[in-house]
């Protein structure tokens, strides 16, 4: 094994981390070219200010060796060591310290102070940095991105029960000033199984389409309801499968079945295989001829002003539904930021959805990070999406346009149908 494969061992630490909603650092310590102890940051959870990733991984690494002095050590961080950590290394004489991102707030590796470089002190510890940086930063940028979210959502919940991740795209800004409709695109999980009581509420939206983007095996065992004057539209974005979604099928058809059994789901998702999986379906969902035919069909019918009030939904409300919500936004006018801030937005409300079948899991033996792979959005997904529309067009413009056949006149025509100006915002 090499510096790579001892960083990414630490990443993988960094995110536990981030699964238990600390911030992602990870640290590994290596003896001989072998792993022999392992942290990640735990603070929160210990209310324990100094359980900095690289704090465990040195003193689990002491009660291994049955030595405080690690002189034949090497640590490996993903972001540069605080003062607290520095002192650490040096009084534990670690010889070799590779961290991945600069800490540029607190970082004592030479980017805000250097204890290292003390010619003073009588031990002198290697430092090099680097490796991994790009995947350490997004891992960071990513966390702390969903956490501003969490913090302040700019869409503010509509109250049907049952329903957690249903909202209107209404009110958010473009650009150059306009701002959507209100009532007029709805976003949500899907609606079957809701009580007479949400029915109603549901009713009171007025809706005139709805839009499902969930498979035939999905619509058949979860079917919608049937509300007065909405035409419902089955548009299968999986139809033909592709690589890598045979796996998410199966979890959204088996969801309880998967969830009670930790063991199939580690063989098959385990060791990174969700999150990877996550980003191939993104991907997928970009560049798959099926998935392109269906956001186009759905595109090009809502230019009518017939289809508004509309929904659009898929199983949770946050992949299928959340690319169609970007394309839409995107054609809009909506900035990045804003857009990013709405995908984001479903994070939470379908960890707490969903919050009572993951804790069974996790007391049958689940693996938290697979669960939060499977379940939760993150900023990385969207922008594999967002990198495969480089790859297919050049630009988002160029691939609504060009791949997906919405002319400009059609997309002039959504932004009469959906803008208005700021002073008539209500």
């Amino acid at each position: 094994m090499n510096d790579f494969d001892f960083m990414q061992a630490a990443l993988a630490e960094a995110a536990l981390a981030a699964a238990q909603g600390e911030v992602p650092v990870g640290a590994v310590i290596v003896q001989n070219g072998q792993i022999i102890a392992r942290g990640h940051n735990q603070p929160i959870g210990t209310n324990d200010p100094s359980a900095h990733a690289e704090m465990l991984a040195i003193r689990a690494a002491a009660q291994a060796l049955g030595n405080y002095r690690l002189a034949d050590c090497e640590l490996y961080i993903t972001l540069e060591p605080c003062i607290m950590c520095a002192g650490a290394i040096l009084h534990s004489r670690i010889k070799r310290v590779v961290y991945a991102s600069p800490d540029a707030k607190t970082g004592a590796a030479g980017s805000v102070i250097n204890p290292f470089a003390n010619s003073q002190l009588n031990h002198h510890t290697q430092i090099e940095s680097g490796v991994c940086a790009h995947e350490a930063g997004t891992m960071l940028s990513d966390f702390f991105a969903q956490r501003r979210v969490a913090k302040k959502s700019i869409i503010k919940p509509l109250q049907i029960n049952d329903l957690s991740n249903l909202r209107d795209l209404g009110g958010l800004k473009t650009t150059d000033g306009l701002r959507i409709k209100s009532g007029m695109v709805y976003r949500s999980e899907q609606w079957y199984g809701l009580d007479q009581p949400s029915l109603l509420q549901a009713t009171a939206l007025k809706l005139r389409s709805v839009w499902d983007f969930r498979s035939y095996g999905e619509q058949q065992r979860h079917p919608d309801p049937d509300l007065p004057g909405v035409e419902n539209h089955w548009v299968d974005v999986l139809a033909e499968g592709f690589a890598g979604v045979g796996v998410e099928q199966s979890i959204a058809f088996n969801l309880v079945q998967w969830l009670e059994q930790p063991e199939l789901m580690q063989q098959h998702l385990g060791n990174g295989q969700a999150h990877d999986m996550m980003l191939t379906l993104y991907r997928a969902l970009v560049a798959n001829p099926t998935s392109q035919r269906v956001y186009s069909r759905w595109l090009n019918s809502v230019c009518s002003g017939e289809q508004y009030p509309m929904l659009i939904h898929c199983t949770a409300g946050k992949d299928r539904t959340g690319w169609a919500a970007v394309l839409l936004l995107s054609i809009l006018g909506v900035p990045h930021e804003t857009i990013l801030r709405d995908y984001l937005a479903s994070h939470d409300k379908i960890i707490s959805k969903y919050q009572p079948l993951i804790d069974r899991c996790l007391a049958a033996g689940g693996d938290i990070t697979i669960l939060h792979d499977i379940f939760g959005v993150k900023a990385q997904y969207l922008k594999a999406a967002l990198h495969e529309v480089k790859k297919q067009a050049g630009s988002m413009p160029r691939y609504i346009t060009q791949v997906l056949g919405i002319t400009e006149p059609q997309q002039q025509a959504l932004r009469e149908q959906l803008l208005i100006t700021e002073l008539n915002h209500h």
